[in-house]
């Protein structure tokens, strides 16, 4: 399995901390317990690169980490965990509009999507947004290790649907590294 040389580079809780724009950059969002930091450390190949928490809506800032000097990963903040108090999941929405709706060089943006559940109208929002900020997203089934072969496949198409997605999802497990290729090769193809 390939591996990334990949360090966090800063935590900007706030837009004015961005790191400067000089590289492209892949944004990864998702629900609070989609599987973001899990997804990125199976993606990079680094077991603790992105810290993974017991809790969901740990994450409150976003975390950008540099990837060989070639591009940004940029870990969103989750959306929808209930418990947090509305001020700051205000705050939060306004941190990711303020990055996905700004003049960051995002090239691309993972949108993670337990193949669980059914889209809630968070999800459908999520969509909407990236669709008037003009950014290519590539829909990510997290968890497929969950069902069986038939069930993801079947899953798949009406996540697909559902979602209207341009491009069929890609079925994701950090557990068994479906998807990992697909997905790296997604990123690789936007990145160059």
């Amino acid at each position: 399995m390939r591996t990334y040389s990949a360090t966090l580079l800063t935590v900007a809780p706030n837009v004015s901390v961005f790191p400067r724009p000089a590289l492209p950059e892949v944004a990864v969002v998702g629900r609070s317990n989609s599987g973001k930091s899990t997804l990125i450390n199976t993606l990079m190949g680094v077991r603790r690169l992105a810290r993974v928490s017991q809790r969901p809506g740990k994450t409150r800032a976003i975390v950008f980490f540099d990837v060989e000097k070639r591009f940004l990963l940029a870990d969103l903040p989750g959306y929808g965990y209930a418990a947090a108090p509305k001020k700051e999941q205000q705050a939060w929405a306004g941190l990711v509009d303020g990055y996905l709706g700004g003049d960051r060089p995002i090239v691309g943006v993972i949108t993670l999507f337990d193949i669980r559940r059914r889209p809630d109208e968070m999800d459908f929002l999520l969509i909407e947004m990236l669709s008037q900020c003009q950014r290519t997203w590539q829909a990510v089934w997290t968890k497929a290790d969950k069902l069986k072969r038939r069930q993801i496949t079947n899953r798949s198409k009406e996540l697909d649907r559902l979602l209207k997605t341009s491009r069929p999802g890609i079925a994701f497990s950090s557990k068994t590294r479906l998807g990992r290729e697909a997905l790296l090769e997604w990123m690789e193809d936007d990145i160059s």
